[in-house]
C-alpha cells in the first residue's frame, strides 16, 4: 500500500492510505469477514465458505456479498465516515416508517459497518422501460411520505451526525468555496426563497434513483419499495431531492418524452406536500430547490473524495466539477477556470 500522509486513519484501520487500498488489503477483509461470520453465527446461520465475494470498491464505501446456508445472500457495507452514518439513519427512519427501508441485522457505527439481508430485486434490475415512468411516480411518492415521516427524528439525525444542508447552510458552504460573488449572492437568494416556502426540514436522501430501491418491478412492489443507500443524505429542504430522478428518468428518451417524464415525476411527488403548501408555491420552488440540490452534491463529493487516491480524486472529481459548471450555467454566468 502506498503511504499517504495526508489522509486520516480509517477507523478500525492502522493503515495511512486511500480507503479502497485498505478495502482491497487482505488484512481489512479478513476482519470484516470475521466480523460477519460473527454477526451470523448469533442467528443461527453459516456462511458458506467460498463467499463473500467483493463486486465494487469505491473511495467512499465496498460492498461485500455472502451467501448463507439457509437464509440466502447477505450484504455487508462499509462507508468512510465522512459520508453520512447510514446505521444510524436507518435507525431513524424505522421508527417512523419501518416498512420503507432495509433491515439491518448488525452495524458497527465506529467502523462504518452495516451488515443485512438480502432484499429481494432492485427496481433497475427488473423494471421494464414501458413501466419505467409509472414505477417511480409510485416511488417518490412513497419516498416524500418519508420524508413527511421523518421530521420527527431530524434533531435526533442531526445528533447523529448527518449533514445540514440547509438551504441557508448550502448557501453559506458555497460562499465559502470564494468563488463568484455574482453566483454567490443568487445562491443565497436562492435558498431564501426556498426557506420561504414554508417546508419543514426533512431526511434528504441525495441520490434516490431506480439503483437504490428494492421493488419487484410491479405497481404493488414499487408502492410498496424499500429506499436504499443513504451514504450521500443529509438534512434540508425536501425538494431538493427530486434532483436525482428527474435526471434520470429521461435518460434515453427523445425531448418530448424526457419532458413528460418529468413532469409526470415532479407531479407525483409534489401530491404529497401539497396538504403543507399551495401546489401553485411548490411548482415555483422546484428551481430553487434544484439549484440548491447541486449545491449541496458539490459537497457531497468532497465528503466522498476525502480518503481518495490522486487518481481516484481525478477520475471521480470531474462529478463536482461538472456540478460547479451546471450551477454556473444555470445562473448565466462562465463556467469557473479548471484547478486541475
Amino acid at each position: 500500500m502506498v503511504k499517504s500522509p495526508d489522509l486520516p486513519v480509517l477507523p478500525g484501520s492502522d493503515q495511512v492510505a486511500p480507503a479502497s487500498a485498505i478495502w482491497s488489503s487482505e488484512t481489512w477483509r479478513w476482519e470484516a469477514v470475521r466480523w460477519m461470520d460473527t454477526v451470523l453465527a448469533r442467528r443461527g446461520l453459516e456462511r458458506v465458505p467460498m463467499t463473500p465475494l467483493q463486486p465494487r470498491v469505491r473511495p467512499w464505501s465496498t460492498v461485500l456479498v455472502a451467501e448463507t446456508t439457509d437464509q440466502g445472500r447477505v450484504w455487508f457495507k462499509a462507508t468512510s465516515p465522512e459520508m453520512s452514518p447510514e446505521a444510524a439513519i436507518l435507525r431513524a427512519l424505522r421508527s417512523v416508517t419501518p416498512d420503507a427501508v432495509p433491515l439491518v441485522w448488525a452495524d458497527d457505527p465506529e467502523r462504518g459497518w452495516l451488515l443485512m439481508p438480502d432484499q429481494g430485486p432492485v427496481l433497475r434490475d427488473v423494471q421494464r422501460d414501458d413501466d419505467a415512468v409509472s414505477l417511480m411516480s409510485s416511488v417518490v411518492r412513497r419516498y416524500a411520505r418519508l420524508q413527511r415521516s421523518s421530521t420527527r427524528v431530524v434533531d435526533q439525525l442531526r445528533d447523529a451526525g448527518v449533514p445540514d444542508m440547509s438551504p441557508r447552510e448550502s448557501a453559506r458552504r458555497w460562499q465559502r468555496l470564494g468563488l463568484k460573488p455574482d453566483t454567490t449572492r443568487e445562491v443565497r437568494r436562492a435558498a431564501q426563497r426556498l426557506d420561504a416556502v414554508g417546508l419543514p426540514l426533512t431526511i434528504q436522501h441525495d441520490d434516490l434513483h431506480a439503483g437504490n430501491v428494492f421493488a419487484d418491478g410491479t405497481s404493488a412492489g414499487a408502492h410498496d419499495a424499500r429506499i436504499f443507500d443513504w451514504g450521500d443524505a443529509s438534512v434540508g429542504n425536501p425538494l431538493c431531492s427530486l434532483l436525482v430522478p428527474l435526471e434520470r428518468i429521461g435518460e434515453g428518451l427523445d425531448d418530448d418524452a424526457a419532458r413528460a417524464a418529468r413532469e409526470r415525476i415532479l407531479r407525483a411527488y409534489l401530491s404529497v406536500w401539497s396538504d403543507v403548501v399551495s401546489s401553485t408555491a411548490l411548482s415555483a420552488a422546484v428551481d430553487d430547490a434544484l439549484l440548491i440540490a447541486r449545491v449541496g452534491r458539490v459537497f457531497t463529493w468532497q465528503r466522498a473524495l476525502t480518503r481518495a487516491s490522486a487518481d481516484e480524486r481525478h477520475a471521480w472529481g470531474v462529478h463536482g466539477r461538472r456540478l460547479i459548471a451546471e450551477i454556473n450555467r444555470s445562473l448565466g454566468h462562465a463556467p469557473e477556470p479548471s484547478h486541475d
